[in-house]
């Protein structure tokens, strides 16, 4: 049988999951011993999975660790930025989230070579 490679299974509980278009997901945020997964302009939903076990069921889809509690989708950055302390840096997300996320400097080199700009 031909598995799907434009749908994972989000697992919103133990006996119910979601089928979702990872092309949806802008970020997955680490809480506790579950996942917080944002869609593009849904409400969050929450993965009883941690966030590692998570990325996982979605590798080969352009999901980076960007930080300690944070993953996003590399297709819905829009801008990599430093923070005004120099040291650090941050991204962007497309319209409609639109939100910013912090980069961890032990991330910062993979993010920038997974963008093209290493």
């Amino acid at each position: 049988m031909e598995r799907l490679t434009d749908r994972f299974a989000l697992h919103l509980s133990r006996d119910r999951r979601r089928l979702v278009d990872p092309a949806d997901v802008y970020f997955l945020e680490a809480e506790g011993a579950t996942t917080r997964v944002r869609l593009r302009g849904a409400r969050a939903l929450r993965d009883v999975r941690r966030l590692p076990e998570l990325l996982a069921a979605l590798s080969g889809h352009a999901f980076l660790r960007v930080h300690r509690n944070h993953a996003v989708n590399l297709r819905r950055v829009r801008e990599l930025r430093g923070r005004r302390d120099g040291d650090d840096w941050e991204l962007k997300l497309e319209p409609p989230v639109n939100r910013v996320l912090p980069v961890s400097r032990s991330a910062l080199k993979a993010l920038l070579r997974a963008v093209g700009d290493d």
